[in-house]
């Protein structure tokens, strides 16, 4: 069918160009001057032609570049002396007798679909209280068995739609609600995609910023105490070492300062004037 329609596509799209082409020619060696271009006739029917090309040109590549269509018989065998086909009904009720019977399974619509690789059956089917796996596997098997026994043709593919489905599994809710608690445990959240991201990060900086001074301490004070553990005790010092240290110490003590002196030597001259003042006036009495 497929073909056909190509054939006739592409014939009818190459006599409306060989039209088109014909009256270029014309018009070009002057059988047709611009003139008669004028009327509204001649400029509708080039019009339509050049539609009508156009639409055949565009249906004829779909049909090209179309991988599969659908059939309504193919050819089971064709040898030299003759060739054997089978029509849809035929393969229809065939795979209708072979599903009848089976519980859980309804037979739909059956077509023949060929491409390039062969030929492809597809049925739609309607499964209750079967598992699609087992049940689609049980299925092909069985249908080609039959075809191969009945027909002796091998399809190329056989396609399940499954157009209604009642299962028979059930999920154990125990058991994905322990999966569902494992993976929330196990989930680490991403901030990435939080628009307060900034905040997030200066936050946590300056958490890692307190959390990291008291470190510091503790090891500045540690270091102190192991200093402090290292230095031997004056009592176990040698004698020469400990004068040496009390002499350092007495120095730092005794030793006053510029200041100090110069209060010192204040004092002294007040002291010494009020004396002076005090022999002056017992001199005069």
């Amino acid at each position: 069918m497929k073909k056909n329609i190509e054939k006739v596509l592409a014939s009818a799209g190459l006599i409306v160009a060989l039209v088109l082409i014909i009256i270029l020619i014309v018009t070009a060696f002057g059988g047709i001057t611009p003139e008669e271009f004028d009327n509204q006739l001649v400029r509708g029917l080039i019009i339509t032609l050049s539609v009508l090309y156009l639409l055949l040109a565009a249906c004829s590549l779909t049909l090209l570049f179309l991988n599969s269509d659908t059939v309504r018989e193919i050819t089971l065998r064709n040898e030299q002396g003759g060739s054997c086909k089978a029509t849809l009904g035929v393969i229809r009720k065939l795979v209708k007798e072979t599903f009848r019977g089976l519980e859980g399974v309804k037979t739909g619509k059956v077509a023949l679909i060929v491409n390039e690789y062969g030929v492809k059956l597809k049925v739609a089917v309607r499964i209750t209280d079967r598992d699609v796996f087992e049940t689609e596997t049980f299925l092909r098997t069985l249908l080609e068995e039959e075809v191969k026994g009945a027909l002796g043709f091998r399809f190329h593919a056989i396609e399940f739609k499954i157009v209604s489905l009642q299962a028979r599994f059930k999920a154990d809710m125990n058991k994905v609600n322990e999966e569902v608690e494992e993976k929330v445990a196990a989930h680490v959240p991403n901030y990435a995609a939080i628009p307060n991201l900034v905040e997030r990060v200066s936050d946590g900086g300056a958490e890692a910023a307190e959390t990291a001074a008291p470190v510091e301490n503790e090891s500045v004070a540690t270091e102190a105490e192991a200093a402090a553990e290292d230095t031997p005790a004056p009592e176990q010092m040698p004698e020469e070492l400990a004068a040496e240290v009390a002499d350092e110490s007495f120095e730092e003590e005794d030793v006053p300062s510029e200041a100090e002196d110069d209060d010192n030597d204040k004092e002294e001259n007040e002291t010494e004037g009020k004396v002076e003042a005090d022999a002056d006036a017992e001199e005069e009495e």
